[in-house]
């Protein structure tokens, strides 16, 4: 039933070693160790935004849970969709591993989060597993793009259990991301809802150590700059035909997903009734258009793949998603939500060239194309900033100082800002990227709002 699709089995291999220059075990743990302890949040609140990928995932993972025995997470993170599936069945014992202490400790602790007793983390390697063990079941989520040695792993997989899920992104024949149905601007519009409505019910933002109306509730801490636009570990990704030849020999069903988000919304710090709502709202949505898009053979566009594979017959229909592209340019419709940090910058007035070190004076027209009012006093004040970044746009000096508004920019507001910038120690040629950042809360790049860049040349 399955298609020959494997007509050009030497390209996995040679995007393998591409990739075997830039990329190592050493740089992803080291990439992940910064990220997981730069976190702090409740993955399992249903108002964190990533909440929706947690039990999305884990529902796709259902449906090759065994009845007994225990399931491997492999490359397991934090342990995040492990505890999701440990806590739906107890009757199951669960196992992660990671090469990442720091995933394990967070791992460790959200089972203790949900008193979960049927689940163990350990430290190790993907691709140094224990010989003797078998599993009714071994999971792989977003982290199958990591092993240096796949074919290894499979054969590893082979010899210990009969059935296997793995969630991956969408790859393309040469090791690119096939963004398709990419709606990641769901949980964006959502939020923004949500913040409309907080505003209408009264509801003020409780920053830290602030008054206000809701308790400051878990949410990501912001990354260190080292894993901001642009660093951290490269990842491979597949294409179908390589997974029908890594999985050959196996029965093979795979769906396309649009679970599998990478651009969250920031986080609210105000729990509020709204907040939870909302995450139940979003959840509910990604899985009824799944299911839409399943009923109407459409996945073969959604930009994750769900790979259920097992060697027992009966337990899958064996199918693949058709290749369907998205209906736009890269698949991503348009927002039409008003954000609240929507910003145009229009005229940028400022030297092209500086001292290092030096500060100096540029001016930018704004306006504030959003629904909500900037200010720059209160719990949470609204600045003109900016990042300097590399010639090739990399990230080279993230926090700039601060300006404040003139006034009070309402929605439709225009204001000219004289923007102080501090220009970097080290001579170059660079990108200013002018952006505005609501502290505590949000750079409105983050939020969506593209920063403005401008070339300077620091001597």
């Amino acid at each position: 039933m399955l298609r020959a699709l494997a007509r050009l089995p030497f390209l996995a291999v040679r995007r393998l070693r591409w990739w075997r220059g830039s990329w190592s075990k050493d740089s992803d743990r080291s990439y992940h160790e910064q990220l997981y302890d730069a976190q702090a949040y409740d993955p399992f609140d249903p108002g964190y935004p990533g909440s929706v990928t947690i039990r999305r995932f884990a529902d796709h993972a259902e449906a090759l849970l065994p009845a007994t025995g225990t399931v491997l997470d492999v490359g397991c993170g934090p342990g995040e969709i492990t505890c999701e599936l440990a806590r739906r069945h107890p009757h199951l014992a669960f196992a992660g591993i990671d090469h990442s202490a720091q995933a394990i400790r967070r791992a460790t602790a959200n089972a203790a989060r949900l008193g979960l007793a049927n689940v163990r983390f350990t430290v190790g390697d993907a691709e140094d597993l224990p010989p003797g063990e078998r599993y009714g079941l071994v999971t792989v989520f977003d982290a199958f793009h990591h092993l240096e040695d796949p074919g290894a792993f499979l054969r590893w997989l082979a010899a210990r259990t009969t059935r296997c899920v793995l969630i991956e992104p969408a790859g393309t024949w040469s090791g690119g991301w096939a963004r398709g149905v990419d709606v990641d601007w769901v949980l964006a519009d959502l939020a923004n809802i949500r913040e409309r409505l907080e505003a209408a019910c009264g509801v003020t933002l409780a920053g830290p150590g602030a008054a206000g109306t809701g308790a400051v509730a878990d949410s990501p801490s912001p990354a260190p700059a080292s894993l901001v636009r642009g660093h951290g570990a490269v990842e491979r990704r597949y294409a179908i035909d390589d997974f029908v030849r890594f999985f050959a020999g196996w029965q093979l069903r795979i769906e396309g997903t649009i679970a599998g988000i990478d651009r969250y919304p920031p986080p609210s710090r105000t729990d509020t009734p709204l907040r939870p709502l909302a995450g139940e709202l979003a959840y509910s949505l990604i899985r009824a258009t799944e299911t839409l898009l399943r009923q109407r053979d459409r996945d073969g566009a959604a930009k994750h793949w769900v790979i259920a594979a097992t060697t027992e017959p009966g337990v899958i229909e064996p199918r693949l998603p058709p290749a369907i592209m998205g209906a736009t340019g890269d698949g991503t419709p348009a927002s039409t939500v008003a954000s609240a940090y929507d910003v145009r910058y229009a005229r940028v007035d400022g030297p092209s060239a500086v001292t290092a070190g030096d500060e100096f004076l540029l001016t930018v027209d704004l306006e504030n194309r959003g629904w909500d009012t900037w200010r720059s006093d209160g719990a949470a004040p609204v600045h003109a900033s900016s990042h300097w970044l590399t010639a090739a746009g990399e990230m080279a000096e993230l926090d700039g100082l601060r300006t404040p508004l003139p006034s009070a920019l309402g929605p439709g507001g225009t204001a000219r800002v004289a923007l102080a910038v501090r220009a970097p120690a080290a001579p170059g040629r660079y990108l200013l990227a002018i952006d505005l950042v609501k502290e505590n809360v949000t750079w409105f790049s983050d939020a969506g709002a593209a920063w403005h860049t401008v070339r300077v040349d620091v001597r």
